[in-house]
């Protein structure tokens, strides 16, 4: 997370003054260290006071402070309207403030304004291509314990929590419309052309560390579900509705074109969501990742976090190859998301307790904001004659409420599937002192009692006993997979309507099932 956190703070300085102003501090001078304090002068209104206050503390405030509104659903702190790329005012200010120089034309400075004067619709470098998701719908209602509409005629519920299949959907067929098997030809060496071509470096450490989940000498251990990429590429042909395989598409340099910049992305798409693994297991302390020891067990924190970091370079890099603007903020997006994510997680961890609609935003920037933008920008380079502006949406959509469901799903797994099943600790994250969608759920009913133990993170003796109990009573695990299961739904309605039938919108549809049916 630190490459995402420099990158954020380029832009953030000049915020980061606008919260210590609140903070009644209007100035602070250069600091002068004597023992262990910092001396600053603050100049308030009418007066100027000399302070000495012991650092810690000064860093604690601020911090504090930046992490409080850095959290907000509202906060100003990520709004790109009122701050530029590295930190100055927008470029409207700029244009109304600037001035020409006109004591030499000749200089270099008068030459470009003049060429920019001559230009009559210049792009506003500071306005967003893409606009944001209020993320304000999330189906709390269908999963309520008194739902304000019947919850039944939105999904197929029976016995077996699972979403229905839409009409008009062909039924899973493992030789037709197989998502992992239709997706094999363009995904299956995805981890090799990433650990050999897109990720090498003369550093042996830093090479095998960033290659670390992309290699593996015992089959599939390390390589994780490819979910992202299989997502990416099944939508990729749907959107086509190209049958073949990439060599015979290959008679077409159109077609051929578009699938080998989407088979790009869907390696950036993984590399991404790799390098965000690095830093999780490192700030999480994981000792497990896909069945074996997280990187940072084998490398180290340091080597763990620069492999991560280097991993968000070379995906910046290819990302940039693909000459696509559009492309190119839907997914650089997804950083800022991962960094917005850890922070709500970290505000999170300091008081023990989350709302659930906190909960589910703080998901879709850890999780589902990756998919969905890695979606809508698979769409948006499918091009105008492939994707409809409708047809971009929906991508979109269909992501987000995967990405959605997944999370969810992984949240109950936690509770049902065991270490082995799973490729990491049950109950890994009670035991960490997370307070995941079943035990939020739980705490609905059980506050009084389940709260005081969220608050201090399970580390009381029974408070997981507790905790279990709560969520049993309160049905917390159900509630979490009908949840899922209506998200699935979304997903699934979105492309359905979109997409023209073939094999490949089929397989989108049985994905988003399988999502949620999982046991891993």
């Amino acid at each position: 997370m630190s490459a995402a956190l420099l990158y954020r703070g380029s832009r953030q300085h000049i915020k980061v003054a606008k919260l210590i102003s609140r903070q009644n501090i209007a100035k602070i001078s250069i600091p002068n260290y004597t023992n262990n304090s910092l001396h600053f002068s603050i100049a308030n209104s009418q007066r100027c006071i000399s302070s000495a206050l012991p650092i810690d503390a000064i860093k604690n405030s601020i911090k504090s402070s930046l992490l409080e509104e850095a959290a907000k659903k509202d906060s100003t702190f990520w709004d790109e309207s009122t701050v530029g790329i590295h930190g100055h005012a927008s470029l409207q200010n700029n244009n109304n403030n600037m001035q020409t120089d006109t004591t030499n034309n000749n200089t270099p400075t008068a030459d470009i304004e003049q060429r920019l004067s001559d230009v009559s619709d210049i792009v506003d470098v500071d306005t967003p291509i893409n606009k944001p998701d209020p993320l304000n719908e999330w189906y709390l209602d269908a999963v309520s314990t008194n739902p304000t509409f019947d919850m039944h005629a939105m999904n197929g519920f029976g016995q077996k929590i699972s979403p229905r299949i839409p009409e008009g959907v062909a039924p899973l067929d493992s030789q037709i419309n197989d998502p992992f098997v239709l997706a094999r030809p363009d995904v299956h060496d995805i981890s090799a052309t990433i650990g050999k071509d897109l990720i090498g470096t003369d550093h042996p450490v830093l090479n095998s560390a960033a290659g670390y989940f992309f290699k593996s000498e015992e089959g599939n251990v390390g390589k994780g579900k490819q979910v992202r990429p299989v997502m990416v590429m099944l939508l990729s042909r749907a959107m086509m509705n190209i049958n073949q395989g990439l060599e015979t598409a290959s008679q077409s340099p159109r077609q051929a074109h578009i699938l080998k910049s989407q088979r790009r992305l869907a390696e950036i798409t993984e590399m991404i969501h790799t390098a965000s693994l690095f830093h999780d297991d490192v700030i999480d302390e994981a000792d497990t990742r896909r069945g074996q020891p997280a990187a940072h067990r084998a490398f180290g924190n340091k080597m763990a976090i620069l492999a991560g970091d280097y991993l968000l370079a070379r995906a910046s890099i290819c990302l940039a190859r693909l000459r696509n603007v559009d492309v190119v903020e839907c997914m650089s997006t997804v950083i800022e998301h991962l960094v917005r994510g850890e922070v709500l997680q970290i505000k999170d961890n300091k008081t023990g307790v989350a709302d659930i609609e906190g909960y589910l935003r703080k998901n879709y920037y850890k999780t589902a904001s990756l998919m969905a933008n890695s979606c809508k920008s698979a769409a948006l380079l499918a091009g105008g004659d492939n994707a409809s502006p409708e047809v971009i949406e929906a991508a979109y959509q269909y992501g987000k409420h995967i990405g959605t469901a997944f999370q969810l799903i992984d949240d109950a797994l936690d509770f049902e599937g065991s270490a082995a099943s799973l490729g990491k600790p049950a109950l890994g994250d009670l035991n960490a002192g997370l307070s995941t969608a079943p035990v939020l759920f739980a705490a609905e009913s059980h506050g009084p009692e389940l709260i005081p133990a969220m608050a201090r993170k399970f580390t009381q003796q029974g408070d997981i006993d507790l905790a279990l109990r709560c969520i049993n009573e309160a049905d917390g695990v159900n509630r979490t997979k009908k949840l899922a299961a209506i998200h699935a739904e979304k997903a699934m309605d979105a492309v359905v309507k979109s997409l023209e039938p073939s094999p490949y919108r089929d397989s989108l549809v049985h994905l988003a099932r399988r999502v949620v049916d999982r046991s891993k």
